[in-house]
């Protein structure tokens, strides 16, 4: 368990590291959809050359039915992407990241209804602690979302929820007993067809080599940041995986104040008092639902 849990804080660090790595193109080409795509072929181009040296021999007999799961993985992550861009034409950036943190609660509930497997009360009550805390962490408060943007962020969770939970599958399907060597089998087999699935989209815009050099830091960050959730999947399963997960709101911050604290980057505005209070509350909160879900695993 206990190194399903540090997976998990690494692969927040990560994250929220990739969301800084992303800083110097995204001040160039201000497109969070060409970052996405760039990267993405990165990630494909760097994980394609160690495919056939880390493909799990013990997936060779079972071929037709993990190309299924990747297929159904590459859907659910596509579909995901679609509804999140969607979503962000009507919904403000900073307001859709809070409600991303929505994501534990569908999740649990899918978890349940798909896997039948219940939670227990105390593991419920982690949940609903980790997504008070996601959610609260950035809220301003004060918006009107639009039918069809609700609709797109729905969608959004629902298919990131389902993207997690064929990524759990899929890291379980090797069996070698070295979940970090399969996390990393895993995570080159998709990235690489992803990446190869993306290159119809450099149609879509006017690159240059630069792109892919700017869009590559993002790229190894989130890249390793996913390994390491391959992990945390694997270890402690999807439900507590994205518990643990979202402590990457806390850990932005944190970089953030960080980096100020030595110069480098400016607020983008002050903040208040309220906003610190609000997410002195969120880590409480984050730390116990960690805390309980931990303990009612350790006792099931």
């Amino acid at each position: 368990m206990f190194l399903g849990i540090a997976a998990g804080l690494v692969s927040a660090l990560l994250q929220s590291t990739s969301y800084i790595c992303s800083a110097n193109f995204m001040l160039k080409y201000k497109s969070p959809l060409r970052l996405v795509i760039f990267s993405q072929l990165v990630m494909g181009a760097f994980c394609l050359p160690f495919v056939p040296f880390l493909f799990p021999r013990e997936l060779l007999n079972r071929l037709p039915e993990f190309a299924l799961w990747v297929g159904a993985w590459l859907l659910c992550f596509s579909i995901g992407q679609t509804a999140f861009f969607n979503a962000l034409r009507s919904i403000e950036s900073s307001r859709i990241s809070s409600l991303l943190g929505l994501k534990i609660l569908v999740l649990s509930v899918i978890y349940v209804l798909m896997m039948r497997i219940p939670l227990s009360g105390l593991q419920w009550i982690a949940v609903f602690l980790s997504t008070a805390a996601a959610v609260g962490m950035n809220w301003s408060g004060g918006a009107r979302f639009s039918f069809r943007g609700i609709l797109w962020l729905a969608a959004a969770l629902i298919f990131y929820s389902l993207t997690d939970m064929t990524e759990t599958h899929l890291v379980k399907m090797p069996r070698s007993g070295n979940m970090i060597l399969d996390s990393c089998a895993i995570g080159a087999v998709c990235y690489s067809i992803l990446g190869i699935a993306t290159l119809p989209f450099l149609l879509k815009f006017r690159w240059t080599g630069k792109q892919f050099i700017r869009s590559a830091p993002f790229a190894f960050a989130w890249y390793l940041s996913q390994v390491a959730l391959f992990v945390c999947f694997g270890m402690l399963g999807t439900v507590f995986g994205n518990v643990i997960q979202a402590s990457r709101g806390l850990i932005s911050i944190a970089i953030g104040m960080l980096l100020l604290h030595y110069g480098f980057g400016k607020l983008d505005a002050k903040i208040s008092g309220s906003m610190w209070l609000r997410r002195a509350i969120a880590a409480i909160l984050m730390t116990a639902g960690i805390i309980l879900y931990s303990l009612a695993q350790w006792h099931s």
